[in-house]
């Protein structure tokens, strides 16, 4: 049986509770009618997972032990193998009148000129306090200490648009990463990198988001992957660690059964919680990306289309339910 595990984080959003009337109308609109029919006319299951992360590591490499930043480590050619290293990313701390909310390295978005001023600065500063940060990736920074860190973190996803205090890390090196990152804040507002980009009326890359994730070995009931389309940077640090081939969506011609397609287009305005631009993102994805989708499934080039929303549901669809009439028609959050 030739199959396609269709990863699409965010695709019910996270309004299902809280739609808004004008919102629950247009998902009426013809855009989204193939989707609604997929979705109410699959078999749906829940699965113990129910992050993205989790989704990727399942379906692409079950059996993985190494966390997020031993994968994108080795993608980005960072050598972790004399010291310890942590996921530092670049991050935007926007102040409100009592909070600073989490604004995340996609909408910072630094040119690798202003990472290195910026590194440059930072290990100067904190050289004696045996730190130091490494990049090679513009959105993906990582620190380098001389010990291990006796800290929990939340993933950076978790935390985009949120208060950043109910999200820092904690643990006995809880102060002094408070420190640090304090201390970091104060050179970067002075940082003639952040005083240009404030000039150009861009957001000041002001923090540092300091994270990390392990996985579980976990079993896998879709069988084997033998590829994967995505431009994830973890997806594919997996499949390249369990030896999987990878291509990337821009150059993708042809999609092949018993692979994995990650599109993650939906998935930042969730985090954010930002309901017109998922539904304009929704939209766009509704038109442009799933009808090609469908197409492996009409065409017979896929027996089956495993939908991971990741909110812990499967979709599983075939040929046989779409001809099921008698399946009354439901909008998409209402599946």
């Amino acid at each position: 049986m030739k199959q396609l595990n269709l990863v699409v984080p965010g695709l019910l959003g996270p309004f299902a509770n809280e739609l808004p009337a004008y919102i629950k109308q247009q998902l009426n609109d013809p855009e989204f009618k193939v989707i609604n029919k997929f979705l109410c006319r699959a078999n749906v299951s829940t699965t113990e997972i129910a992050t993205y992360y989790d989704t990727l590591a399942l379906l692409i490499n079950p059996e993985n032990k190494f966390s997020i930043c031993q994968l994108t480590s080795e993608l980005d050619g960072i050598d972790t193998s004399n010291a310890f290293f942590y996921r530092a990313d670049p991050v935007h701390f926007k102040a409100e009148s009592d909070h600073a909310i989490l604004l995340g390295p996609e909408l910072v978005w630094p040119e690798m000129h202003e990472v290195d001023q910026l590194i440059i600065s930072f290990n100067q500063h904190f050289a004696d306090d045996n730190i130091s940060l490494h990049a090679t990736n513009e959105r993906r920074w990582y620190l380098k200490t001389n010990k291990p860190l006796s800290l929990s973190y939340s993933a950076l996803d978790y935390a985009l648009g949120r208060d950043i205090k109910h999200f820092m890390p904690q643990g006995e090196d809880e102060l002094w990463w408070r420190k640090i990152v304090n201390e970091a804040q104060m050179l970067f507002f002075q940082h003639e990198v952040n005083q240009l980009r404030e000039n150009q009326g861009q957001l000041s890359i002001n923090g540092l988001w300091l994270w990390d994730k392990s996985f579980n070995s976990m079993s896998c009931n879709t069988g084997p992957s033998e590829k994967l389309y995505s431009n994830d940077a973890l997806a594919i640090s997996l499949a390249k660690n369990r030896e999987i081939k990878v291509c990337l969506l821009d150059k993708v011609e042809e999609i092949n059964s018993d692979s994995v397609l990650v599109l993650d287009q939906l998935y930042e305005t969730v985090c954010y919680g930002d309901m017109d631009a998922w539904l304009k993102d929704l939209r766009q994805f509704c038109v442009e990306y799933f009808p090609r989708v469908v197409h492996l499934l009409i065409s017979k080039k896929v027996d089956v289309i495993n939908i991971y929303p990741c909110n812990g549901q499967m979709f599983r669809i075939n040929r046989f339910n779409l001809f099921m009439f008698w399946k009354q028609n439901k909008t998409l959050l209402n599946t």
